[in-house]
């Protein structure tokens, strides 16, 4: 494991710890439903519905630590059923409205043996000013099982408006190396372009989210041109 990741898990394991311990700790819940589970522009459900469910545990110092579910539906032969994630960081202040984000997250696929080991991790450094602007950085190591690694550039905007919040996204996705089963349409195709309009509303524990996606991706893909709309009802734990 590279020396920033070990970093990020023992950050997150103090987060785990300072979280136990302390009463300034938040666990928030979430279950929800959305039309299409999609994950940096391409489906992950051949265009069908998904339920999904959260739990994360933060601190007032800034760290913070959960785990993530969903199910998955690749349209193939194969029984692969859901995708559960762990994720752990630090959101710490910078200097008047800027911050960083620091986390490190675990990507797990279950339900058939051959895509189980096609788990990663992701490491992500953000910088954000007043939580509304992001410019960001991804790096996956082991991209979905092989040997490339997926290197992303991000950035968004989010527009508030009364009770509305409207997105605007934007990123680059790049892996160091292609193969033919590791590639973005062809065996020289190493990147691929995301954007991303989404509008979202919070009222009485609930969050209402539609986004439009589009990417520059061929028909090998469940790309193009998506729209979604979800629907998730969040809890307080502790």
């Amino acid at each position: 494991m590279p020396r920033l990741q070990h970093l990020f898990v023992s950050l997150t394991s103090a987060a785990l710890l300072t979280c136990h311990h302390a009463a300034l700790a938040d666990v928030t819940a979430d279950l929800g439903v959305t039309s299409e589970f999609v994950r940096d522009g391409i489906s992950q459900t051949s265009g069908k519905a998904a339920w999904q469910a959260g739990m994360t545990a933060t601190h007032n110092s800034g760290f913070y630590a959960g785990a993530w579910g969903s199910n998955v539906d690749h349209g193939s032969a194969d029984s692969l059923h859901s995708e559960w994630d762990v994720y752990g960081g630090a959101n710490l202040p910078l200097w008047r409205a800027w911050s960083v984000d620091a986390s490190l997250t675990r990507f797990t696929f279950h339900g058939d043996a051959e895509e189980k080991g096609d788990a990663y991790n992701e490491t992500a450094l953000r910088l954000l000013w007043d939580n509304n602007l992001t410019l960001g950085y991804r790096a996956a190591d082991g991209y979905y099982g092989s040997e490339y690694n997926l290197h992303t550039l991000e950035t968004a905007y989010t527009f508030q408006t009364g009770s509305f919040s409207i997105e605007l996204y934007g990123a680059n996705h790049r892996l160091d190396g292609t193969d033919e089963t590791t590639n973005f349409g062809s065996s020289t195709a190493d990147d691929y372009w995301h954007f991303r309009v989404g509008a979202a509303r919070t009222w009485n524990h609930w969050d209402y989210r539609l986004t439009l996606e589009r990417t520059n991706l061929g028909g090998d893909f469940d790309a193009g041109t998506l729209i979604q709309f979800s629907v998730h009802r969040f809890f307080r734990i502790w």
